[in-house]
């Protein structure tokens, strides 16, 4: 059985918002395979270039602008950048699926955004590509759950004592429970075997721009003040996926 360790941080700003951080998961050495093995969440079936974004991505209601990405397709992007360019112009980039959330358009197996193998403007997200372009994050342009996938949040609320609401945030692994219905059939290379676990440096470091937009600078340097000290223990935990 795989044991797991985690640390709360209280907001130094807010003291009924808290963090539940997986420390396993933010000193492993996990990085982003895509284009360095990553096969997609159908091996054998799509173009690798698709990576995980066969189905779209849906908008966070919270922190996704849809009208955002309208203007990006409609004024910064072009068909040098993005392969489809022509057909969201026409479309749409976005789209309402039959449970009436919002995502970005599927065509052809794929997010609208995700340029294919052999593209000349570059294989993999036009809006990724657009942030290189300008030397700017991709969290600046791509939809919430885009930029920080593997990392996953959840939200729960309980009663504090002062009568007020206790807001708990749990920063985890991008498991394969958390894609719902058919998660468990698809290839998840970000957590099913040791392929992603090759970094040069933890993930909470080479993870340190996404992590400071999800909770903010104040816990974040709490946070890393805390994994730099468990760093230098022995005994550390080496996360590995659950089975």
């Amino acid at each position: 059985m795989l044991t797991r360790e985690w640390v709360t941080v209280t907001d130094p700003d807010d003291d009924h918002r808290r963090f539940t951080f997986d420390v396993s998961f933010l000193l492993s050495s996990y990085t982003c395979i895509y284009g360095a093995g990553c096969q997609g969440i159908r091996p054998g079936e799509q173009d690798p270039a698709l990576g995980c974004c066969n189905h779209g991505a849906y908008l966070d209601d919270d922190d996704d602008d849809p009208e955002h990405l309208v203007r990006l397709v409609d004024e910064q992007l072009g068909p040098e950048l993005m392969q489809f360019h022509a057909r969201a112009r026409r479309l749409g980039p976005l789209a309402t699926d039959p449970s009436g959330d919002t995502r970005t358009r599927v065509f052809d197996g794929g997010c609208i955004f995700a340029n294919r193998s052999g593209f000349a403007g570059g294989t993999g997200c036009a809006l990724h590509h657009l942030a290189e372009k300008r030397g700017e994050h991709h969290s600046t342009y791509k939809p919430t759950v885009c930029w920080q996938i593997p990392l996953h949040r959840t939200i729960d609320e309980s009663d504090a004592n002062d009568g007020g609401t206790l807001e708990t945030h749990t920063i985890a692994a991008y498991e394969r429970g958390h894609w719902g219905d058919g998660g468990a059939e698809f290839g998840w290379w970000c957590l099913d075997d040791d392929l992603a676990f090759v970094g040069h440096e933890p993930l909470y470091r080479s993870m340190e721009r996404e992590l400071r937009r999800m909770v903010g600078d104040a816990v974040f340097d709490e946070l890393a003040d805390y994994l730099d000290d468990r760093r230098g223990q022995a005994g550390r935990v080496r996360f590995l996926p659950l089975a």
